[in-house]
């Protein structure tokens, strides 16, 4: 559909009287900046620092989780055989608190009476 230059004149026309020009004056810019400067309001000031937030930390996700990724061994990633298992026991022999849980008294050995 073609609009032909009559239609279109009265389209700027209806624009003009819509958004009429800015007179130029002396205190053009200082009002200007001031009607921004009324826009950044607490709200805009929050929203702004909480968009960086979520930005900031969407990031710090992202190469913890590369991170965790390329850290990881090839080991852990294969099941733990019997000698593995074996190894990581701890016994009671090798606890700090072997004292605490003999069950003879203080003055004998714990292979027989001394003598």
């Amino acid at each position: 559909m073609m609009i032909d230059d009559s239609q279109l004149d009265d389209l700027f026309g209806t624009y003009r009287a819509a958004c009429p020009e800015p007179e130029p004056s002396a205190d053009f810019m200082p009002r200007l900046w001031q009607r921004i400067e009324v826009r950044h309001s607490f709200w805009f000031l929050f929203q702004r620092l909480a968009r960086t937030t979520m930005t900031a930390g969407a990031a710090a996700c992202l190469v913890l989780m590369v991170l965790n990724f390329v850290a990881a061994s090839p080991y852990h990633l294969m099941p733990s055989t019997y000698v593995d298992a074996l190894m990581a026991d701890h016994s009671a022999e090798k606890t700090y608190y072997t004292e605490a849980i003999r069950s003879a008294p203080p003055g004998e050995d714990m292979s027989g009476p001394q003598r």
